[in-house]
């Protein structure tokens, strides 16, 4: 299976991008959350870093592509719902951020999935009541621990640390990393701490 590309951005759109490694262009299907996240952080001749998913079905070999690891993950969990095929999951990816999509299952909020072309009240139940135990297990509080939701997961905290970061001129590999080691050790640090920590280690 094929992880992530990196190379040269030769085509952008809020679909699709065309990436060239080595000399071979790769044609990837995005969301409008990656499109509008690359956006920030793109800068002319160099390179980029895209998340993959290499999906598969009988002639079809169709390559789509992430900003995050969390909105890949959040995609092969979509796809795996009964009547949601790659397309729908690009959809929903488009029109909820990853955020809002795990907020929605976790407060099985039926009507937010509604607002999403394609989505009814049964796929969205479908979605709910087959994912909510994945996403507990993988992103929501341990039982016994304080379950009340916090209005900004750990991915959108280190997101928006990680765009200060860039915007204050640090290279987003060295970011995410420093990121990574913050978060390791206090995992319940706010956007301001995060990035105050971060910044005495860059």
């Amino acid at each position: 299976m094929i992880t992530h590309l990196r190379g040269k951005l030769i085509e952008k759109n809020q679909s699709y991008l065309i990436i060239d490694c080595h000399g071979v262009g790769y044609y990837i299907h995005i969301s409008s959350y990656t499109y509008s996240s690359l956006l920030k952080i793109i800068k002319k001749e160099k390179d980029i870093c895209i998340y993959t998913y290499l999906f598969i079905k009988e002639n079809q070999h169709v390559l789509y592509g992430f900003f995050e690891k969390k909105e890949r993950k959040i995609f092969s969990y979509l796809i795996s719902v009964n009547g949601i095929g790659p397309n729908s999951a690009i959809m929903l990816l488009s029109s909820l951020t990853p955020y809002e999509i795990e907020k929605s299952i976790y407060k099985e909020d039926i009507k937010s999935f509604n607002q999403v072309k394609g989505i009814g009240t049964k796929t969205a139940q479908r979605i709910i009541i087959e994912l909510k135990d994945k996403f507990t297990k993988d992103i929501f509080p341990k039982k016994g621990k304080n379950v009340k939701f916090l209005e900004k997961t750990p991915f959108l905290i280190k997101e928006e640390a990680l765009n200060a970061l860039i915007i204050l001129g640090f290279s987003i590999k060295k970011s995410k990393k420093v990121l990574d080691d913050v978060l390791n050790e206090n995992p319940e640090f706010s956007v301001e701490n995060l990035i105050k920590e971060s910044l005495k280690k860059l």
